[in-house]
């Protein structure tokens, strides 16, 4: 009897100790799902601090997050004039977001410069918490911010910014691609808003949590085209508001005197049009600008330079949003609709040379669309090689063969004859287009380069109005290449340029999109690298440092681990230039 009931006790303890074991693993699951989709969102001190923004007198002046003076300006070299200065349309390029974003119209939550992976810090929110099944967010806003014009920032702003990227008839697509598994938003409190998705996506924290949000008073409108037609004259609760915008020379920012938070020290910034390099340079040894970003060249030589180097600081540094070049091949076209014709086009580009020409060795090649650093890029995979003889072979393999001996390959009639658009001004990439010319001539291929004011190369970039497009992508640590690559984007606007359309990397976006384990989803993405390292929609060329020259007047310059902040540096009074 005293056996049986030891055997009992005995199992039964077993039993007890598997379902302590279950609810224990239970409880880690759930506690890895919260993880996944609640990065530690830490007060940090400066510009991001929330304790700091929040309890900021509207009357303070500046911040005593960073030492030195207030006072002077900072006047930067931009390489191409923005199309509009309104944030969620698909006009917006980095250009819109240098200006605006964080300077004019805050988000919700942004990134911490000085960590190396995706972790964001409060701006306009207070705190976000997760639902145990991650299918629902609630943010709550701080409570004393406002916009530039003294009305509080509330939950109805934000619901109205995300109902905005939502419209139908607003020119939105590249935008709303990243809150499709969004059910809907909520308005629980004045102060507190409530989204509920349809589907786990792995990006929801960085897609809800960066979103920009704009004053409903300002932006409300009846018809859509209203809201697209906004092209100037920005609103928002950021450190500067809009002065004004010389159309063709320079965009002019002040500082928010009205501020919520502490404010920048330096009290305009001056974003003046100059798009080519030479003349920027010149503009800089001048004393007209203070920053730039220059070529490799460039980058190479001037710090070498005694009086440069006593002038101006050089920044060298990795950065994830700097992105990398690409030729764009438009499948909607005759020519590229064979992915043996991409696969030549790649064959017959140099990207070797490319890289220790254009970027002095400093670059590198690469074979997808991932930040090179990132664990999404598979390593593994090899660049196609720089070959002549194989591109021949593979044009001949899909049809377009010098059918009537005039040197030019032809097929159904049609003459392999088409233009290579990119931005003109831009002496890197008046040397691409050329090196193609010249390698394509090679095989039987008539390439004509097509240098295109920057807002008409972008104007035509939306409507596919291009054969083949040299341009580049910004990057982040870890991307959604949803946007760029997924058929759903080829029409209204959307990102994928060249039309390309494969179902298995339709297939291979959409599961890593709701997979939230990482090793599995960055399984998913080395599949997608490899099914676009096959298929060549792109020619992935190359990626590189990004660099500045910015004026030695500005202190407390810190390049971080993901870019530099502006919003740090101050001018000592006795440098000063502006009043």
């Amino acid at each position: 009897m005293n056996n049986r009931s030891g055997l009992f006790t005995f199992l039964l303890f077993l039993l007890l100790l598997a379902m302590i074991a279950m609810q224990i693993l239970s409880m880690i699951q759930s506690d890895r799902l919260y993880e996944r989709l609640n990065f530690l969102l830490e007060n940090i001190s400066g510009r991001q601090s929330a304790p700091n923004r929040t309890e900021a007198n509207p009357t303070a002046q500046t911040s005593d997050t960073h030492p030195g003076d207030e006072g002077d300006w900072l006047i930067w070299a931009m390489a191409g004039e923005v199309r509009t200065l309104n944030l969620l349309t698909v006009d917006a390029t980095m250009e819109t977001l240098s200006v605006c974003f964080n300077n004019i119209i805050e988000p919700l939550f942004y990134y911490d410069l000085d960590f190396d992976g995706v972790k964001l810090k409060p701006v306009l929110a207070e705190s976000l918490t997760v639902s145990d099944d991650g299918l629902e967010m609630v943010v709550k806003l701080k409570k004393n911010i406002w916009f530039s014009d003294g009305k509080p920032v509330t939950a109805d702003d934000v619901i109205f910014t995300y109902e905005t990227i939502m419209n139908p008839g607003v020119d939105a697509s590249t935008q709303r691609n990243y809150y499709q598994n969004i059910k809907k938003v909520v308005k629980i409190d004045d102060k507190t808003v409530k989204f509920i998705f349809n589907e786990l996506y792995w990006k929801s924290l960085e897609s809800v949590g960066v979103l920009e949000v704009l004053p409903k008073h300002i932006y409300q409108f009846k018809d859509p085209n209203e809201f697209n037609k906004r092209i100037s004259n920005p609103v928002g609760s950021g450190p500067y508001v809009f002065e004004k915008w010389d159309v063709g020379q320079q965009i002019v920012l002040k500082r928010n005197e009205n501020y919520w938070g502490p404010k920048p020290k330096i009290e305009k910034v001056i974003y003046k049009f100059i798009s080519n390099g030479v003349a920027a340079l010149q503009a800089l040894r001048s004393h007209d600008i203070d920053i730039f970003e220059p070529g490799s060249e460039q980058v190479t030589d001037l710090p070498k330079d005694p009086q440069f180097a006593k002038e101006f600081n050089t920044i060298i540094f990795w950065e994830p949003a700097f992105g990398y070049w690409y030729f764009g091949w438009n499948e909607a076209k005759p020519f590229f609709k064979d992915k043996k014709v991409r696969q030549a086009m790649t064959c017959l580009t140099d990207r070797k040379a490319i890289v220790e020409q254009l970027t002095k060795g400093k670059g590198t090649i690469i074979t997808g669309p991932f930040y090179i650093h990132g664990k999404q890029n598979d390593p593994n995979i090899q660049p196609w090689p720089y070959d002549l003889q194989k591109a021949a072979q593979l044009l001949d393999e899909a049809g377009w063969i010098d059918h009537d001996g005039d040197g030019i390959r032809d097929k159904d009639g049609v003459p392999f004859r088409f233009k290579q658009s990119y931005p003109a001004g831009g002496t890197s990439a008046e040397q691409m287009a050329r090196w193609l010319k010249d390698n394509a001539a090679k095989v039987g291929i008539e390439v004509i380069p097509n240098p295109t004011e920057w807002s008409i190369f972008i104007g035509n970039l939306h409507e596919r109005n291009f054969d083949a497009v040299e341009s580049m992508w910004a990057g982040v640590i870890e991307e959604d290449p949803y946007q760029i690559f997924h058929s759903s984007q080829i029409g209204e606007h959307g990102s994928n340029y060249v039309s390309f359309n494969n179902p298995a990397a339709d297939k291979l976006m959409e599961q890593a999109r709701r997979e939230l384990n990482e090793g599995k989803r960055y399984a998913l993405y080395h599949q997608l690298h490899k099914l676009l390292q096959d298929e060549q929609p792109y020619t992935f060329l190359m990626t590189r440092p990004r660099y500045y020259f910015i004026d030695k007047r500005f202190e407390n310059v810190i390049a971080h681990k993901l870019g530099i902040d502006p919003f740090e540096w101050y001018v000592p009074k006795d440098k000063q230039r502006y009043k």
